[in-house]
């Protein structure tokens, strides 16, 4: 009885895992604040079709936004107006973009496989939490949504980047430098020109007496 009982757990953990394993999910979990950053969402085909189109929303304060080059798809940033004017390169007042998605067409992710999608951007100079949602369309039309907030009992969560202020964290962490590390060159030298002048001192005194 313990045996099968052992035997039940070990099963539902297998499938607990592979089901957290085959969701749609970009990395890394964190990065730095302002940073240029290489994005990778991670894409399993979990039905028996293959997968043929994705679709990434971009979360607000990126910047930047360049995906890779990926054989045998065609890679599209779409963006949309801020609402606000900026100055181009030749003085003249244009539309504000931004960046709001991502898509991926054209290509093919066979049942029972996965492959990486990469792409780089700047994210936002503050702390926050991105929010990477995503849909993939599977070659019979249908499409799985990967927009749920995390949580408990969610199918089909989106991942999340936090953005953390690591310039601060860095510089709290540096070890403090020493009177030494700081005024060691200077001491060095005055040690020298005292031993010079004690040498000759001692010399002078040899020779008077």
């Amino acid at each position: 009885m313990k045996k099968l009982i052992s035997l039940s757990i070990t099963a539902i953990g297998l499938l607990v895992a592979a089901s957290v394993s085959a969701h749609v999910v970009v990395k890394p979990n964190t990065a730095g604040i302002g940073a240029f950053q290489v994005f990778t969402m991670g894409v399993p085909s979990e039905k028996p079709i293959a997968t043929v189109s994705l679709k990434l929303m971009l979360p607000d304060g990126l910047s930047f936004v360049t995906p890779n080059v990926k054989p045998g798809w065609q890679v599209q940033v779409k963006t949309q107006a801020t609402g606000k004017k900026i100055t181009d390169d030749d003085g003249m007042q244009v539309d504000e973009m931004k960046p709001i998605e991502i898509d991926w067409t054209g290509g093919s992710v066979p049942a029972g496989q996965r492959d990486e999608f990469t792409f780089q951007a700047q994210v936002p100079a503050t702390p926050t939490t991105l929010a990477w949602k995503a849909y993939q369309t599977y070659s019979d039309g249908s499409v799985v949504a990967w927009d749920q907030t995390p949580g408990a009992n969610v199918e089909n969560p989106y991942s999340q980047t936090a953005v953390t202020d690591d310039l601060s964290q860095s510089a709290t962490s540096m070890p403090k430098e020493s009177w030494w590390d700081s005024h060691g060159t200077a001491a060095t030298a005055v040690l020298s020109i005292l031993a010079i002048i004690l040498a000759a001192y001692a010399l002078t005194n040899r020779r008077t007496g």
